[in-house]
């Protein structure tokens, strides 16, 4: 094909200056005056310094290019007229269609017969489109348009795009999944989609296929990308306690590094529950999470039988209708290496807890949120005793300092105006040097230390609950050294100072002692070595396999100290005589394979990262030898032999276990066991047992299957073995497909069975009951 340049200057000597687009180049089989080509061009128009479009960021030169089989320019109109696959680009924009007309000068552009229009990473396909390049301003006939990044397709007749990112439409559909027969899609009238907003529409049916399966006159659905203000999915259920609930969610985003989330639970038989949740981000080491509930409760638990319903057979009476519960998380980097840690926990009544577990505000989502977010958890549901902690302290390279102060909420005491003699520490201060070499001796020296003032809001100097202070002092001396290589020997030696204050302490024989100090020691030798090998397998689980087996023995000794007439606040209090050998084995595993991702370093002619490394198995096995008991003809001065383990086989199989287990006996005293195996398809089994002697036994089990491509089925069982009690059974299955899902479970409790179906349909979120 010839291409002829027609450049600016022979345009200008063509037509009136005044007439020339700005900045125009021409590629032409032959010169026109605004009569079409029969003949195959191409046409390029540069149109410079025009406003980008909603869809991409502001550019202040915009080039736009047009190519197509046949081409007009009308002078007067300065207009472009172009069939035959047609393209226009300019930025992230591509325009293409069988016909279209551009207007140099107001940007506008009609375009038909097969129109496809990508810009940035939404794309619009339709029949026609009349559209302003620049302001992005216009509308799509019998066309469909997709929004990427909430895979949303909206479809109609008539679309307008009446502002930067708002959709509207008179009569149209709304899905996820692709397809000219999708598998769901919602239709409706007035329909109006905002990006980074919300959709809404009127006379809404849900199809499955080209069923109906729902209908509602007024349907929100979310069209967010990014977090919003807005309504949140609600939560909808019926129980004998509560009578029908509804529990709906707004979000509230308040600026770039905080946001709330504001809860309204209607409880039918309860009254309305409120909740606020509060969280900022300030720094990596800066958050904090606030939570706050509030009921009136219409129910009481005053011990007749019209209140069975509402009370706990383990807890006291609930005779208040003002039931709340406050709790609180936050880290704060203070400066200068200092950091602060804030814990609260106020709850209004011991049922509370047993009550509210489930839910947005409820006790298993809040606990789970903050292990997860902050690695701190909350005192058990059913602790009627619950702590509130502020911590402020400070990590150097071999030093650490903690100041504390630990109050625990006792809610029977405080609901029922009961005498409290819960113990408090106001504050506590701990410094602890780690391990280090005193200058270039052969000693090494570390130090444990703390001071902490305890309280208690009613005492009773006759059982000892008193209120004192403490302070603790120990250090400790180590030498130590190798023998021959392969025998490392580490003695060490230290030394203890108690002291403690309390005006309300007396000793065993009744006499006032303000002051008591108690001076110890202890003593402990450690005997280890290491003795390792390396296998070559050279098979498909490792090229090779290093086992380290590392047996020792420690010798402790603390001296027998009379201790009963000093006050006790905790077990430091009564340091224990002992008298002990230990001896320990540890094995490790460690196996090394060939990268398959490792990268060449074409200077030193090397590999990096060219082997991958994983400890696969840990076992550690010790038990102990009293030799005062054994001194005083005590039965049993060996300890049990303990057991602790973890197997990392590969990604699917992993087993970690310990145990303890009676030479005397000849049986295990506790055994605790989790195993996780996977396989390629995705089954997955996880089980885990629990046994202490005596005391309790129990197994839980759940199963994870793949039963096709777009199904999967789970079943679980946990069982209370000592007490032959069944304590739940699960089972479900969900059926899912690319844009939607279906759940259903069935849950059974000795004391309660439930049933939940839920709909998950992607971009707009799910619903159900239960």
């Amino acid at each position: 094909m010839l291409k002829i340049i027609i450049r600016k200057s022979i345009l200008k000597r063509a037509m009136p200056a005044t007439h020339v687009p700005d900045s125009i180049s021409c590629f032409l089989l032959q010169k026109f005056r605004g009569k079409a080509l029969n003949a195959c061009i191409i046409l390029s128009v540069l149109l410079f310094s025009m406003p980008c479009s909603s869809f991409e960021k502001p550019t202040k030169n915009i080039s736009w290019h047009i190519s197509a089989l046949k081409a007009a320019y009308h002078q007067k109109k300065d207009l472009y007229i172009a069939r035959g696959n047609v393209l226009i680009t300019g930025g992230a924009t591509r325009l293409s269609a069988d016909y279209a007309e551009f207007s140099n000068t107001t940007k506008n552009v009609l375009a038909s017969g097969h129109v496809l229009l990508i810009s940035g990473s939404d794309t619009i396909t339709c029949d026609s489109l009349r559209l302003n390049l620049a302001t992005k301003l216009g509308t799509i006939y019998r066309g469909t348009i997709f929004i990427k990044e909430n895979h949303f397709y909206l479809k109609g007749n008539k679309i307008q795009k009446t502002g930067k990112a708002t959709y509207l439409s008179n009569k149209a559909s709304i899905t996820s999944c692709s397809g000219d027969n999708p598998d769901w899609k919602i239709t409706g009238s007035n329909v109006k989609v905002t990006i980074e907003g919300y959709g809404f529409a009127r006379n809404v049916t849900l199809w499955a296929k080209k069923a109906p399966v729902f209908y509602t006159p007024f349907f929100v659905f979310p069209g967010k990308r990014k977090r919003q203000t807005g309504l949140l999915v609600p939560k909808a259920s019926f129980s004998a306690r509560k009578g029908i609930e509804y529990e709906q969610p707004l979000f509230w985003a308040i600026s770039r590094n905080s946001d709330a989330t504001i809860y309204s639970d209607y409880m039918g038989k309860r009254g309305l529950k409120l909740g606020l949740e509060y969280r900022y981000v300030l720094d990596d080491g800066s958050q904090g999470t606030f939570f706050y509930n509030f009921l009136h409760d219409r129910k009481i638990d005053d011990g007749t039988s019209a209140t069975d319903d509402f009370s706990y057979s383990e807890t006291p009476l609930r005779t208040n209708r003002d039931r709340y519960w406050l709790r609180m998380k936050n880290d704060q980097n203070l400066g200068a290496g200092w950091k602060a840690k804030l814990d609260l926990d106020i709850v209004s009544d011991a049922d509370y807890l047993h009550e509210f577990s489930d839910g947005y505000t409820g006790f298993n989502k809040t606990k789970r949120y903050f292990d997860h977010t902050f690695g701190r958890s909350l005192d058990d549901y059913d602790d009627t005793t619950r702590k509130n902690s502020l911590n402020i302290n400070k990590i150097w390279s071999n030093n650490s300092l903690n100041m504390t102060v630990d109050w625990y909420d006792n809610i029977i005491a405080r609901r029922l105006n009961q005498k409290d003699t819960t113990l408090q520490t106001l504050p506590s201060i701990e410094f602890y040097k780690a391990k280090q070499q005193v200058s270039k001796t052969p000693f090494y020296f570390d130090l444990n230390s703390e001071y902490r003032d305890f309280y208690r809001k009613d005492t009773d100097t006759d059982t000892s609950m008193i209120n004192g202070q403490r302070a603790d002092f120990h250090p400790r001396i180590y030498v130590p050294f190798m023998i021959k290589d392969y025998l490392s020997v580490d003695p060490s030696a230290g030394a203890r100072e108690t002291i403690w204050y309390s005006d309300d302490f007396k000793d065993s024989s009744g006499k006032k002692d303000s002051f008591n100090h108690r001076e110890t020691y202890d003593l402990d030798l450690k005997l280890s070595t290491e003795i390792s090998k390396v296998f070559s397998p050279d098979n498909g689980f490792a090229e090779k396999i290093k086992h380290e087996f590392i047996p020792e023995i420690e010798y402790q000794y603390v001296p027998n100290v009379h201790q009963n007439d000093f006050p006790y606040f905790d077990s430091l209090d009564r340091i224990e005589k002992q008298n002990t050998i230990t001896w320990t084995v540890i094995n490790r595993f460690t196996s090394r394979r060939k990268n398959p991702a490792a990268t060449k370093d074409n200077e030193n002619k090397s590999s990096i990262n060219q082997y991958l490394y994983r400890e696969f198995a840990w076992i550690k096995l010790y038990q102990s030898f009293d030799i005062n008991m054994e001194n005083s003809g005590a039965p049993r001065p060996f300890s049990d032999i303990f057991a602790d383990s973890e197997f990392y086989l590969s990604d699917s199989l992993s087993l970690i276990a310990d145990a303890s287990w009676s030479p005397y006996d000849n049986q295990f005293n506790s055994c605790n066991a989790g195993l996780n195996l996977k396989d390629k398809r995705g089954d997955t089994l996880y089980s885990e047992y629990r046994y202490t002697r005596a005391i309790t036994e129990s197994v839980f089990t759940r199963f994870d299957m793949v039963l096709t491509q777009n199904i999967n089925a789970w079943i679980s069982y946990e069982k209370n073995i000592l007490d032959n009690q069944r304590i739940e059974t699960m089972t479900g299955f969900v059926f899912h497909r690319k844009c939607w899902s279906v759940s259903l479970t069935y849950d059974d409790k000795p004391d309660n069975k439930s049933f939940a179906f839920m709909v998950t349909l992607s971009g707009l979120g799910g619903f159900g009951t239960k």
